[in-house]
């Protein structure tokens, strides 16, 4: 279940250390918007899955470089910030699988542009 209000709803009473992981291409895929997303789980989220999806909504979107796609990875990334999140990002990345590392490359740039550009 990918409804950040579901999850919230089972994670909310139980100890801190229990949460979420925020998987921002299952959030996309269903219509919702992650940072939105990311606001619902406040505090509650451990890890993410960073996706940027070539279309919204869309079951079988695909992934594209981090700030080629729909998903608003800049917006995702300022939450997670300004929530202080500590956990683990991960770069999920399964389109074009065999032949995928420049574009995976692309997307730790982008990260590492971002936070460059913050300081």
């Amino acid at each position: 279940m990918w409804d950040p209000n579901y999850v919230l709803s089972v994670v909310k009473e139980r100890d801190h250390r229990i949460g979420s992981c925020a998987d921002t291409g299952h959030w996309v895929r269903s219509g919702l918007k992650p940072a939105e997303c990311l606001r619902i789980l406040k505090r509650r989220i451990i890890s993410s899955h960073l996706k940027d999806l070539n279309e919204f909504g869309k079951p079988d979107a695909h992934d594209l470089p981090y700030g080629a796609g729909v998903s608003d990875v800049p917006a995702i990334l300022n939450e997670l910030k300004r929530q202080g999140f500590q956990g683990n990002i991960s770069i999920e990345y399964e389109h074009n699988w065999e032949h995928s590392v420049p574009e995976v490359a692309q997307c730790i740039g982008f990260v590492r542009g971002y936070e460059a550009a913050k300081k």
